[in-house]
């Protein structure tokens, strides 16, 4: 008996599990939103909001998959908030001490 309840706590917990996915756009959107002002050059030094965004984008950012679901949000975004400044923008993970290769342009290439 005591089998059985371990084969089904396994079984009910292997079920249960799914590998993580990107966060939905909604997600990633707040996660960016605080880079705005230093994005738009109205702010010198990205803020602590900001880079804290960018660690969780980072940290979300698990298989090629989840990269492609990020730059199309982040592709998306692009179109949304004129101004940007997008050497600024691939400087970003650099300023807040990030290493992530994501490029923040309307016309990047997500597939690569």
């Amino acid at each position: 008996m005591a089998r059985v309840l371990v084969l089904l706590a396994v079984l009910a917990a292997a079920s249960a599990w799914e590998p993580a996915k990107a966060p939905p756009c909604s997600k990633i959107m707040e996660m960016i939103v605080p880079c705005i002002p230093y994005l738009i050059d109205k702010a010198a030094h990205p803020g602590p909001k900001c880079c804290s965004g960018v660690r969780d984008l980072r940290k979300a950012t698990k298989t090629h998959d989840d990269l492609v679901a990020i730059c199309k949000c982040l592709e998306r975004a692009a179109h949304l908030f004129p101004g940007i400044d997008y050497p600024r923008a691939d400087n970003l993970p650099h300023l807040c001490g990030v290493r992530f290769n994501l490029t923040f342009s309307p016309s990047v290439d997500c597939k690569k």
